[in-house]
């Protein structure tokens, strides 16, 4: 009887502590526990694992995730530099558009999902799939820069070499990322830049056409001031005038009477 309440006990021991059952297949499993936090040590299908964690109540579970690699189609697409305004020196005429299409590889570590796990960047697999995606995204918008900066270059840049900015970035982001998501691979799918002779050209000409629009802006500018400057000196002399009268109501009469009524108006304003 001991030896069966023995058994019995030992058989439920291993059972609630054993955690490889737990995980499907495919899938790797963390044990997160109140006592010890997360376990860096992940659980998968193929593999025993037991974890003592599990005998206190409602103290531990295990967290899956997938670790496969995923499949993102990004696009990026925009205007170069100024290019609205360039494509006015053509009246609109211009396209200075670009567009590029991405197929992007995102995969996290088995080890990196424990990381992303323990800093609390993650909770679950959807928290994982966010982040992927997010990283696939910024790594598209970096791989288009690079690419409009060398399309933008005196040398410039074709499809092929396109790709091969894109290939190497793949690289350089994994490692600023610091491995936590690296990115697989990538394939360019769409390559779309405008002409850049024109728009060098367009970008030379709207400078001459800014620099001759400011100048007449700044003359026109000349010009109105000095009109409202003679408009206030005409007024100021008016009710200089009209204050003349008031003293001395009988020049009107003079003003009427003159036949050269420019000159009797000057004579008034010596005498005033």
């Amino acid at each position: 009887m001991c030896l069966i309440i023995l058994l019995a006990f030992g058989g439920y021991v291993f059972y609630t502590g054993w955690t490889q059952f737990k995980v499907p297949s495919g899938n790797v499993g963390i044990v997160v526990s109140k006592t010890s936090g997360v376990n860096l040590n992940p659980v998968t299908h193929d593999k025993f694992s037991w974890a003592w964690e599990f005998l206190l109540p409602t103290n531990a579970k295990v967290v899956s995730f997938s670790p496969k690699t995923e499949n993102f189609q990004k696009s990026v697409s925009g205007l170069l530099p100024s290019g609205k305004e360039y494509a006015k020196v053509f009246n609109g005429g211009a396209d200075f558009s670009f567009a590029f299409d991405f197929s992007i590889d995102a995969k996290a570590s088995v080890e990196n999902i424990c990381d992303l796990l323990k800093s609390g960047d993650i909770q679950n697999q959807e928290d994982l799939d966010k982040l992927l995606n997010r990283a696939a995204e910024n790594f598209a918008n970096l791989a288009a820069q690079k690419i409009l900066s060398a399309a933008l270059s005196p040398s410039g840049a074709d499809f092929v070499q396109a790709q091969e900015l894109a290939q190497k970035e793949m690289g350089d982001f994994s490692s600023s990322q610091n491995s936590k998501v690296s990115i697989q691979s990538v394939t360019l799918k769409k390559y779309s830049v405008p002409d850049i002779a024109l728009y060098k050209s367009a970008a030379l000409a709207y400078e001459d056409y800014s620099k001759i629009m400011g100048e007449s802006a700044a003359k026109n500018a000349q010009k109105e001031a000095e009109e409202n400057s003679r408009f206030k000196t005409t007024m100021q002399k008016m009710e200089r005038l009209g204050e003349t009268l008031k003293k001395y109501p009988e020049l009107s009469d003079m003003i009427k009477s003159s036949d050269n009524i420019n000159k009797t108006l000057q004579t008034i304003d010596s005498i005033e």
